[in-house]
């Protein structure tokens, strides 16, 4: 698990390693608490321009930072773009009015985030977009929080992209090309509750919350939500479906409850048997 080995050489060299480890960093300043992220998007890692639009890239960038603001149960505010733009594009100016135009409609639906800067800069290779977000929750929910006894639930359906991947002849599904964060869905949750969200796949998230707080975690097959046509494999480990997943003591209605929390150290379990986490998703 080379990523992993890779992010605790980051904590080790970092001056305050405790801000490190959720989707966000939270930083208290005065009264308030902010959220800050930053996420990439690589052609030909995260996306091909085989079937994504220039608009598409320009959603799905910033969708992808604002569902880690989603899953803090916060606020988007601001995001600095920075822009990569391969030799490969022609018409840069055109390119950048088209990604504008899907990141400000993605923008428009989810929480109206206000560009505030950024970068623009050549690449001699495929185009990449990096975005820090900024934003504000009054109480943000950790990954730390589960506790035994709680429910574990899932905001929507998982496997869709995972599915389209693994045969790339049929249409993309529109949660590929355009995922909606599940900011409604957090503002429904307890503040007791643990969260995350599923961008490396359903198993990756229920590691990390297992991990990070301590237990361990039950969950059935049978109650995954899983899109049509897809398998379990797909919806455990595929990854990109960008829906968040929650340990509470009650779940609100539009979440899906797929298991409980246990006593243990950060195991999960499938229908009674630990899961491998060495299927899980890694860049690396």
């Amino acid at each position: 698990m080379l990523e992993s080995q890779l992010i605790q050489i980051i904590k080790s060299q970092a001056q305050d390693p405790d801000l490190i480890g959720d989707d966000c960093a939270v930083i208290d300043i005065g009264s308030e608490k902010y959220l800050f992220a930053l996420d990439s998007f690589v052609e030909d890692v995260h996306y091909s321009s085989d079937y994504f639009s220039v608009e598409d890239i320009g959603w799905k960038s910033l969708a992808v930072n604002i569902s880690d603001i989603a899953a803090m149960a916060g606020e988007p505010l601001w995001v600095l773009v920075g822009l990569n733009l391969s030799d490969s594009i022609d018409d840069k100016q055109a390119w950048v009015e088209k990604f504008y135009t899907g990141l400000n409609q993605c923008a428009s639906r989810f929480g109206q985030p206000k560009v505030i800067g950024g970068d623009i800069t050549a690449s001699r290779g495929g185009t990449s977009i990096s975005i820090a977000i900024i934003g504000k929750a009054s109480q943000p929910l950790l990954r730390s929080s589960a506790q035994p006894g709680y429910l574990v639930g899932v905001s929507g359906e998982f496997g869709a992209t995972g599915k389209f991947l693994e045969d790339s002849k049929q249409e993309p599904p529109a949660k590929h090309l355009r995922p909606e964060p599940g900011l409604e869905q957090a503002r429904q949750l307890s503040p007791e509750a643990a969260l995350m969200d599923a961008s490396d796949g359903l198993a990756q998230a229920l590691f990390e919350l297992a991990k990070q707080s301590g237990v361990s975690i039950e969950v059935e097959s049978s109650s995954i939500p899983l899109a049509p046509g897809a398998s379990l494999e797909h919806g455990l480990y595929a990854g990109e479906d960008y829906e968040l997943v929650v340990c509470s003591q009650v779940l609100p209605p539009n979440f899906v409850q797929i298991g409980k929390v246990v006593p243990g150290e950060g195991s999960v379990r499938l229908d009674g048997q630990e899961l491998e986490p060495k299927k899980i998703f890694q860049h690396f």
